[in-house]
């Protein structure tokens, strides 16, 4: 199952919201996890786009894949297929033709200009009964995260049940631990049991007979 944040038209029309895809190719069908509303939407184009990131004193070109409207101090995430590594990085310019713009469409972008934050988004998904959360926090890419492990997130005690890493594998042996930078998603468990829900065919109806006292039973064994 895969997931994408992105504006509800019904509930959510400005801010960006975890939906799961449930049909994508050239038209995603996606369904809103706030809401539950069904909605379709172009698939944006992924294109890779020449990126030169500032980490201290030196410079790295590398390439990033993009799409739609790319905006100055945009945060994001570049996937370094030479080191295998993930980073953080803030936009600082970006470059179109022989010009600088403060925003572009991702097809006329020459170059992107950013800075390393040497962080890391890492993001959750947190099985319930019937659905599934998505949070997210931000950690040094260094920090290690252990399967078995409980991890804080946002005051709340999750417990590491595996972790999909950015090669595409995964990870569920206890133990093992991953970095940040590299991984994709860690799937976790809050722990908290949800009461089954149990639904009746319609019109049926539910009849709930009243228990007979110790004293009604002796009566009629008596009679």
């Amino acid at each position: 199952m895969e997931y994408i944040e992105t504006i509800c038209p019904s509930c959510s029309p400005d801010t960006p919201v975890n939906h799961i895809i449930l049909k994508g190719r050239k038209d995603e069908l996606l369904q809103c996890q706030e809401c539950k509303s069904v909605h379709k939407e172009k698939k944006p184009k992924n294109l890779l786009v020449r990126v030169i990131v500032s980490k201290g004193k030196e410079s790295v070109h590398t390439r990033a894949v993009l799409s739609g409207t790319i905006r100055k101090e945009d945060e994001i995430l570049i996937d370094d297929e030479a080191t295998g590594e993930a980073y953080l990085v803030k936009i600082t310019s970006i470059e179109v033709g022989d010009k600088r713009q403060d925003e572009s469409k991702a097809e006329v972008i020459k170059t992107i200009w950013a800075r390393a934050i040497d962080e890391a988004i890492v993001k959750f998904a947190i099985s319930h009964r019937e659905t599934t959360e998505s949070v997210s926090m931000r950690v040094p890419g260094e920090r290690e995260f252990v399967i078995g492990d409980k991890v804080e997130v946002n005051n709340r005690k999750l417990k590491i049940v595996r972790i999909k890493i950015r090669d595409g594998g995964f990870k569920s042996r206890r133990g093992i631990a991953v970095k940040a930078k590299y991984i994709k998603r860690i799937y976790a468990d809050s722990g908290i049991k949800e009461p089954k829900r149990f639904s009746r065919a319609k019109g049926e109806r539910v009849v709930i007979k009243k228990r007979e006292s110790v004293w009604s039973l002796r009566s009629k064994g008596t009679g």
